[in-house]
């Protein structure tokens, strides 16, 4: 390019450098990789002089980076997505049972106070959305388990799904349910919600635990929801819209319940 002359590299090295890492992300992984090899060979040019070995020094480095990168990745998940699945959506469900609880307290009038938007516990649940939603994503990539005949599908005994959807629900509804002003439910309506939360809440667990038992948790398969008994079921006289609008979101969380095991 300019031979000897690093003053040249040294002008050229900042511009380029914005260049690159402004353009590579948009235009795509062929791109970004095309002009960071540019940059390494002006970074490497200004200590010494430029010839043809540095292309091959430069695929050397890669090859060598790809090879680390691929050993350490079957180390670090050699199972693939079937069991990172089952914990991502036990860990999620076992937040999402946490925000019922807390929800349902609060809209009693039981808890401590009204959540804000955002809470730690929200906080907590999103993430377990997002670790969840990534871990089905790989496993949508994958036909069969481990250890498993090659090309035979994974059986899907559970609606992932619906796990997924059942974390969404619980976290949209939380925010909701908990934005201020808070109304006063009375005796009845409370009674009602924070019976029908925890009901769905330990259901929740039951599934959980269900997906992804410990070493002392009886296995068995996923569990379905009976209807609720009368006494929680039945409309409390004068109760407000709050206590409809809770009812209505553990309904929808029940259903998510249901749609997890499949025939």
């Amino acid at each position: 390019m300019a031979g000897t002359d690093t003053a040249v590299y040294a002008v050229v090295l900042p511009a380029w450098m914005l260049f690159a890492f402004t353009v590579g992300p948009v235009k795509g992984v062929g791109w970004a990789q095309g002009l960071f090899t540019v940059l390494v060979a002006l970074v490497f040019a200004q200590l010494t002089t430029s010839t043809w070995q540095l292309a091959e020094e430069r695929v050397l480095d890669v090859l060598i980076g790809s090879a680390i990168g691929a050993v350490f990745g079957v180390l670090a998940w050699p199972r693939g997505a079937h069991d990172e699945m089952h914990r991502a959506a036990a860990e999620l469900l076992r937040r999402a049972a946490e925000i019922v609880v807390a929800t349902g307290a609060s809209v009693a009038g039981t808890g401590a106070g009204s959540a804000p938007t955002g809470a730690p516990g929200h906080r907590s649940l999103q993430r377990a959305i997002v670790l969840a939603e990534s871990a089905y994503a790989q496993f949508q990539c994958e036909q069969a388990p481990f250890g498993g005949p090659p090309g035979e599908a994974v059986p899907r005994h559970v609606d992932w799904q619906a796990t997924l959807m059942a974390g969404h629900h619980t976290l949209w509804g939380s925010e909701r349910l908990l934005e201020p002003p808070l109304t006063a439910l009375g005796p009845a309506p409370a009674e009602s919600v924070s019976g029908l939360g925890d009901r769905v809440a330990a259901r929740m667990l039951l599934v959980s635990a269900a997906l992804d038992p410990g070493g002392d948790t009886p296995t068995g398969p996923v569990p379905r929801i009976d209807p609720a008994p009368a006494a929680l079921a039945a409309e409390p006289p004068g109760a407000p819209r709050l206590y409809y609008a809770t009812v209505s979101w553990l309904a929808s969380l029940t259903t998510d319940l249901t749609r997890i095991a499949r025939e």
